[in-house]
């Protein structure tokens, strides 16, 4: 299978390269930067690069002819009236242009589950007339997963100062291995094409939950404070300072935790009924 990749510094588009590569498939990488991306891949016989820009439409080379399968991790939060949505439509008109040009023959377009998927994204998609299939995922349990950086970050402190949104917002969390899983299966299936799935794990948890049994089954004691009411600004200013996170992605987290973060829709188990590891399973193979 020839397939194409874009934002392979995204932590499940890095993951999904290796497990292509070990399949075989030929996989080809569109990046901004050669250096920063085998700082983290080891050059495979089956992988190229494509070292361009889709904003400026610049690029090294072209697309391989001819594409099975092209992914398109989205970088932005597709927020309404917000000028990152601007760019993300401008970036994807412009793959979208460029995959009709080689024959693509299904495009996968994957965000996370907090961000909407806007009107603008869906008239690109339909209008492409290449088969799509949306795909929003929840949080990621994995080896230096997103989620288990920041629990990692929050727990290398002797206390944990957290608000009632962290005790109380929920979501579905997912092992790396159930979500490469499901898009394998959606990869090149007539029986997805031209629709959207949301993939989770098989508990809905809170962020407290989880972090509670996180530090368990790291054999980590913590005291956690939560507080009737604590900004925004300050949660993310509070993981930066305090857990060295980046600001970037602590501010992420802090409007994560803002509101349940849950599948809309399970259709996904209908056409691939997929035993998923539960949250404990997960960790457990992540810090092993």
């Amino acid at each position: 299978m020839n397939i194409l990749l874009t934002g392979a510094n995204n932590y499940l588009g890095q993951e999904l390269v290796s497990f292509f590569l070990e399949k075989e498939y030929t996989v080809t990488c569109l990046i901004r930067s050669e250096t920063l991306f085998y700082n983290t891949k080891k050059s495979e016989k089956n992988l190229a690069t494509i070292q361009g820009d889709l904003i400026r439409e610049k690029y090294s080379r072209n697309f391989p002819d001819d594409l099975d399968v092209a992914f398109y991790f989205s970088y932005y939060i597709a927020e309404r009236g917000d000028i990152y949505q601007e760019l993300e439509l401008l970036s994807l008109q412009n793959y979208i242009k460029k995959a009709r040009r080689v024959n693509c023959s299904h495009l996968i377009y994957v965000l996370p589950l907090r961000s909407p998927v806007i009107d603008e994204v869906k008239d690109l998609l339909e209008d492409s007339y290449i088969p799509y299939t949306i795909i929003r995922t929840s949080n990621i349990v994995g080896k230096n997963s997103l989620l288990m950086q920041i629990f990692k970050k929050m727990t290398s402190s002797m206390t944990i100062v957290s608000n009632t949104k962290l005790a109380e917002s929920r979501c579905q969390p997912i092992a790396l291995s159930d979500a490469i899983a499901y898009l394998d299966f959606i990869s090149f299936n007539p029986a997805v094409f031209n629709q959207s799935f949301d993939i989770g794990g098989p508990e809905v948890l809170s962020y407290k939950e989880m972090l509670l049994e996180f530090m368990k089954l790291s054999k980590v004691k913590r005291t956690i404070i939560t507080l009737p009411f604590v900004h925004t600004f300050f949660s993310t200013f509070w993981l930066s300072a305090s857990g060295g996170i980046p600001k970037k992605i602590a501010g992420a987290f802090s409007k994560n935790i803002q509101g349940d973060l849950l599948c809309e829709d399970n259709k996904i188990h209908d056409l691939f009924p997929h035993t998923c590891l539960t949250f404990r399973e997960a960790v457990l193979r992540a810090i092993s």
